[in-house]
């Protein structure tokens, strides 16, 4: 989907509006509301794409569904005025640990600890992210979303994963 929106992104945006409306229908006749995380692999700005034949965003086209995202890119939420039914969480990384400060006075920001999660980390609270992915339910700013490496991040060394031994 990535290489579509590169390669047709007018067509891609309209397919994605027809696909959001189909959802939306569909929850609303359950009593639900419609969630939509949009970047699975990637971390496309959808906040700033116009959806061809409107002057809005794809989550401004849709008010009553609910958009959330990870991002790495902390120029999409500090100094940023992202629409109020999408929910960005910073995910730090050994290269952007530095902004890691910056960006918690205004969102979560989801942390890859080697072992057991720790109640507190650098000061701000942590809670379990492997519970669910709906963060726009349960974190905010100053909220530090703890997940426990899997697969090949048990092994990693390079910063990526904060090694549980250093946080006693």
């Amino acid at each position: 989907k990535t290489n579509r929106f590169w390669d047709d992104r007018k067509a891609f945006l309209m397919d994605l509006a027809g696909e959001i409306g189909k959802l939306q229908r569909r929850a609303a006749a359950k009593g639900l509301k419609a969630a939509v995380r949009l970047n699975g692999t990637s971390d496309l700005p959808y906040e700033r794409y116009k959806v061809p034949g409107t002057d809005k965003n794809i989550m401004q086209l849709f008010p009553d569904v609910q958009f959330y995202d990870y991002t790495k890119l902390e120029n999409r939420i500090v100094g940023q005025t992202l629409p109020a039914n999408y929910h960005l969480t910073f995910s730090r990384a050994e290269d952007n640990d530095h902004k890691l400060e910056a960006v918690l006075e205004h969102t979560s920001a989801a942390v890859v600890f080697s072992g057991e999660l720790p109640e507190t980390w650098r000061g701000y609270p942590v809670i379990d992210g492997d519970e669910h992915d709906a963060r726009f339910t349960d974190a905010g700013p100053g909220v530090i979303i703890g997940l426990k490496a899997k697969g090949k991040a048990r092994h990693d060394a390079s910063g990526f994963v904060v090694p549980s031994e250093i946080l006693n």
